[in-house]
């Protein structure tokens, strides 16, 4: 079934396909691939039928019944998928085509007609963010088990919608004369189904996320409910809350399965989600090679798509991050920053990150009533965002607000519990506020903490108020000295004035030890 395609170009079309990062798939898809590939050029393609290729691909033996094990019909599936992501992406312009078309299992070879763009969609693995498609519920047919699954897709797409680095999808038809539904949504990176089914007693609802291009199933997650004590309304929403920020939060299933695709990639072309991305993954450890990593990666998506108002945002912040980490001044960033700040929250006012930066700039310009506004407007845009809110809740500690700063950031972590460990820091500011050191000392100790000046800053103080000086002294030992002294960074630092008190009387005890 080759055609007029050249044997040899079949053959390198078929390393191009199985080498790409853009055919995302298991090591056994491609060796199915390449055994049909390989079958049909030697001219035995009559022999592969589903038996056959269960015991000569997958391992079956003689006994192998295609009705009680479907493992090559499914395998087909996830390849005619995988093919398909591949020429709507990477593959737009390859010279071959190769195609495993439905109810067959022998590949078609054609000259590829090339795009002139990929198609939009399945963004994750190219340049865009990722495109997340809601389908109708399934499930049972009483009055309240409609009444959840037509309410809950739709409560979950307006909390997923909030996170503004995902598209979120939900197109229907309208409904026929018939009273059926056509759905209408396009292609998508992922797509989320469930069900809800009634058992009289409880509603139960099963919601899963899925991998377009194989079917994978990514994140599940069962409820049950009863909603004659909570209310549908109140129910869909909470449980809406909870999934959207698994989903589509820092460190949640989508970014941690882009992050997987995004690994390696050059900064040619590279898109505002890749820079999001490289900030959450800087975020937690706060390293050099992190921050730079995220700089590049921003500075490019601005080149890209300077109407990006994320992408300023994340410009503005790893500014600030060269401050924390001690390789500048705060005067040698703050024009530059504060510029791209104003200018992501003028492109996209309803961009957390852009209020969030905007917010870190009004604060470092003195300015507390316009950072207090800044900030209550980016938790307002989406509470369900955990990271941003435990960052949010760390910055209003310092500059005065300890016990707010820290049920925020208890907030954070009941909405995600995989944040970073030195959000745990703000917590032991409460006992500091209460006097009590040695409660906070303790806490401290089991805080890995970022290469981040201040939070090390912070953990000397600590010690160093409790009385624990070589501990103190460790920690101190781990703010940076090359570009500027103790003092000029204290002397920059925007927090309370009480806050700066604390810090130089609990490292002045660090640093008595030295003496």
């Amino acid at each position: 079934m080759a055609g007029n395609v050249d044997k040899a170009d079949i053959l390198k079309q078929l390393e191009r396909i199985t080498t790409s990062e853009g055919f995302p798939c298991s090591a056994r898809t491609k060796t199915f691939l390449e055994h049909l590939v390989h079958r049909e050029l030697e001219g035995r393609g009559d022999e592969l039928r589903g038996t056959a290729l269960a015991m000569d691909v997958f391992g079956r033996g003689a006994e192998f019944d295609p009705n009680a094990d479907p493992v090559v019909r499914i395998e087909a599936v996830k390849l005619r998928k995988a093919l398909d992501y591949y020429y709507l992406t990477t593959g737009n312009n390859d010279p071959v085509s190769i195609s495993v078309p439905k109810g067959q299992y022998r590949p078609l070879f054609e000259i590829n007609s090339p795009k002139t763009e990929p198609q939009e969609s399945f963004a994750v693995l190219q340049t865009g963010r990722p495109v997340l498609g809601i389908t109708a519920f399934d499930g049972s047919d009483t009055s309240r088990a409609k009444l959840f699954r037509e309410g809950f897709p739709e409560e979950l797409g307006l909390e997923l919608a909030r996170f503004t680095h995902i598209r979120v999808l939900t197109g229907y038809s309208d409904k026929s004369p018939g009273g059926s539904q056509e759905q209408v949504l396009p292609p998508c990176d992922y797509v989320l189904d469930g069900s809800v089914r009634d058992n009289q007693a409880n509603l139960r609802l099963i919601v899963r996320l899925k991998r377009t291009v194989d079917g994978s199933v990514l994140w599940a997650d069962r409820r049950d409910i009863n909603p004659d004590v909570s209310g549908h309304f109140k129910a869909q929403e909470e449980i809406a809350k909870q999934c959207a920020a698994k989903l589509a939060d820092a460190y949640g299933v989508v970014a941690t399965d882009a992050a997987s695709h995004q690994t390696n990639r050059s900064l040619a072309g590279s898109s505002t989600y890749q820079a999001l991305l490289a900030f959450h993954a800087h975020v937690r450890t706060s390293r050099s090679g992190s921050l730079q990593q995220m700089l590049d990666l921003a500075r490019s998506a601005i080149q890209n798509d300077g109407a990006s108002g994320l992408a300023h945002a994340l410009m503005a912040l790893g500014y600030v991050e060269e401050v924390a980490l001690g390789q500048k001044r705060l005067s040698a960033i703050l024009e530059l920053g504060q510029t791209h700040a104003e200018k992501a929250v003028a492109l996209e006012p309803q961009c957390q990150e852009a209020l969030f930066a905007a917010a870190i700039y009004a604060l470092l310009a003195r300015d507390t009533q316009r950072f207090n506004r800044l900030m209550d407007a980016a938790i307002q845009v989406n509470p369900n965002s955990a990271l941003l809110i435990a960052l949010a809740g760390a910055w209003i500690a310092l500059v005065g607000d300890i016990k707010l700063g820290a049920e925020m950031v208890r907030q954070a972590l009941d909405i995600n519990p995989l944040l970073p460990i030195w959000t745990n820091i703000t917590l032991c500011l409460e006992h500091v506020e209460d006097g009590d050191y040695a409660t906070a000392s303790e806490k401290v100790q089991r805080i890995d903490a970022r290469e981040h000046a201040g939070d090390w800053l912070l953990i000397a103080a600590i010690h160093g108020l409790a009385d624990n000086t070589e501990l103190a002294k460790n920690a101190l030992s781990n703010f940076p000295t090359t570009q500027f002294s103790l003092e000029e960074y204290l002397d920059d630092l925007p927090y309370a004035s009480g806050v700066v008190e604390l810090l130089r009387e609990g490292t002045k005890r660090a640093r008595s030890v030295e003496t």
